[in-house]
Order: C-alpha cells, then structure tokens, then sequence
C-alpha cells in the first residue's frame, strides 16, 4: 500500500465537483473516509488503492489523478446565476478547467487560430457600455469576422474559425443556460447548455456568451455575482446578442411588419426566435415597452413561452473545434487518446461531452491513431467552416 505522490488531490476534486458529487456521497460510494478525502484535496498524500477506490465511485482512471489540476483565475460568466446552485457553477467551472487542460495539451501538437477580437471593446468603466458602444461593438465583430450585415449562417462555426472554444454539452440541470470563461492561452471557453432550449435560443445564448469575451474584458473594480453588477453584465451580454445577429438596419428592413406574424415570418432567416426578435425590436425602438409587452402576453397565451412555432425546422449548430482538435493529435501526430485525456485530467465521458461526441465513442474505437509520434505542430485549422 505505497504512497504515490504522483496523484494529485486537486484532480480528484475537481472531477469530484464535475460530477456534482459531494464528498459524502464520494465516501459512501468508494468506502473511503470523508477525513481522507478532505486531507487528499488538501495536498495529501494518496495511495494507490485509495486512488483506485475513488477512481472506481467517479468512473474513471487513475491514470487521471496524476499532474497537478488546471487552475485559472479568470471571471467566470454565467447566466442565470440567481437560480443557479453553486453545486452546478462549481460543475461547470470544473469542466471549463478541464476544456483549458485539454488545450493545453493540443497546443504542443497544433497551431490554433487565435481569437482575434480582445481589442474590440477597451471600456474599463460597465457604466459606459452603453447601447450604442454595444452597437458599435457588435458591427466590428461582424467587420473583423468578414460578414455582411445579412443572416449568420453559422455562428458557432464563423465563431471557432475566429478562436473561441465551443462546447455544447448537458449541464444535467435546468437552471444554467450557458457560461463562459477566458481561457489561460487567451482564448474564450464557452459553454452551452443543450438540456433546455432550441437551436434558434442556443445560437442567442452562444451570442450571449460572446459578447462577455467581447465586452466584459478589460473591465475595472467589479465584482462578479453580486446581483445588482450581475444583472447589467447580462442585459449588455443580451444587448450584444442581438445586435450582433440581428443588425439594425437590415433586420427593420426584413421585417414586413411588427405583429407577431411578421416576426414569424422572418424567424428562420434571422435563425433567431421570436422572442429574441421582439427582444431586439424592442430595444432599438421600433417596438414600444407597451407594443412589447401585449406581445409577451401573447406568447404567453399561446404557450409559446419554451416551444414556439417552426422550431423544429432549424438543425442544431455542432461545434467541431475540438473534435478536430483530438483527431489531427491522434491520427496525424499518434498520440493516443487515452494520453490526452490522462494528461488533461478529464474523465473519458466529461471528454466525450466536451469534444461533442457520443458516450461510448472513445471505447468503440472512434479515435484511431495512423501515424507514429511525431514533434512537429501539424495543420493551422485555416479549413474551418464560415
């Protein structure tokens, strides 16, 4: 029963939190003692059959204890804060460490594209990100990324060929839509939340988180979830959403009118939902918080409120950057898979879930190496879909 001080305490509580385990139920499951655990995620020392215990109750590896946790300071963004539990922000925030670590280690094999808008927004004060500084934040964005100021076919793929880090993935809770996060290789991590919503609301929330990366930045003397800075730095998020895909001008000239069929007719070549489009309408003024509000009530008698019409008729947008990521490790230099997710830290259904595929794709043989090691970066990522 040797000491191995290669097992790090920090690994363990981190895919502790990742499972929204508590340590008393990681003791009853494993039969190891909750002094033992809180010594271990402390700095102690673990011992090979204890970390082959509590590897068994996280259903995992070992192999995954060892190496030190990423961890990063950045403001962590999320949304709906008020109802989310910190058990969920304390999962989430473990899993975007984990999307970090596997950056990491990509970055010794492959040349990213690197997020090109940090210089977008240099506001320090949140009182002076005001709508139009937002408009004109959302217009350069649009400059920078070579759109026209039509419909985004693809944000989330127009988004990872520009350097941000996309996950949509189950939160198994209700009460987070999506979060996100500066990575420590200054790229953005953004997480969507695919428990609720449709493909019209997740590209919003996706916008949402956007505009946190884009805006929130370079901001002095704020303090992160109290209630009253939180609430401004989601209406601004919301704001940038919107006007990033929707500009004002082409979006009033698409529109044949402003009742709640005109909006409709439109929805699917904005590809946004109807109240993301009244939300929009509403802020650049061309609907009135009364015109706004006799719509909400409408929605709300339709019961339109979490299902509206045609949302079934647009596919969801699949982040495809870490995918590739894995394959070009794995194919082309031969780094196997299981290394990756050892060296990073990251359970194989956490990394399943962050790299969008499906459980059991990692076991079945998905990811299979061609070549041997090789040290050379390999591919620049310059084919990613706009």
């Amino acid at each position: 029963m040797g000491v191995s001080k290669q097992f790090d305490g920090a690994r363990l509580k981190a895919i502790r939190e990742a499972r929204m385990m508590t340590a008393k139920k990681l003791s009853t499951e494993s039969g190891v003692s909750t002094t033992t655990i809180s010594r271990v995620e402390h700095g102690g020392e673990m011992s090979l059959d204890v970390a082959e215990k509590l590897a068994t109750a996280l259903n995992t590896r070992v192999n995954v204890f060892e190496g030190p946790a990423d961890d990063y300071s950045s403001p962590v963004y999320f949304r709906s804060l008020s109802a989310a539990t910190k058990t969920a922000r304390k999962a989430q925030s473990a899993r975007s460490a984990m999307a970090n670590a596997l950056l990491d280690e990509f970055e010794v094999y492959l040349d990213f594209p690197k997020f090109n808008l940090s210089d977008v927004c240099h506001e320090k004060n949140i009182n002076a990100l005001t709508d139009g500084v937002i408009d004109d934040a959302a217009l350069e964005v649009r400059r920078i990324w070579g759109l026209d100021n039509g419909p985004i076919s693809n944000l989330t793929g127009v988004a990872e060929a520009n350097g941000i880090v996309i996950a949509m993935t189950p939160f198994s809770v209700d009460t987070l839509d999506g979060f996100s996060q500066m990575g420590e290789l200054g790229r953005p991590i953004v997480f969507v939340n695919t428990d609720k919503g449709t493909a019209f609301r997740w590209r919003f929330d996706l916008g949402h988180e956007i505009g946190h990366m884009v805006l929130h930045q370079n901001l002095e003397d704020i303090a992160i979830g109290e209630s009253t800075t939180n609430k401004l730095l989601e209406q601004q998020a919301s704001y940038f959403s919107g006007a990033l895909l929707m500009p004002e001008e082409s979006f009033v000239r698409s529109l044949p009118g402003l009742g709640i069929n005109d909006f409709l007719s439109v929805k699917n070549y904005w590809g946004v939902s109807l109240q993301a489009m009244l939300y929009r309408a509403r802020n650049i003024g061309i609907l009135d918080e009364q015109q706004y509000a006799a719509r909400q009530v409408t929605i709300s008698k339709k019961k339109w409120r979490r299902h509206e019409p045609f949302d079934d008729q647009r596919l969801p947008e699949r982040p495809t950057l870490l995918r590739t990521c894995t394959t070009m490790c794995v194919q082309q230099c031969g780094i196997p898979v299981q290394q990756i997710m050892d060296e990073a830290g990251v359970p194989e259904d956490i990394f399943e879930d962050l790299v969008g595929v499906q459980r059991g794709y990692v076991r079945n043989g998905g990811f299979e190496p061609q070549v041997q090691n090789v040290n050379a970066k390999v591919v620049s990522f310059t084919n990613l879909r706009k």
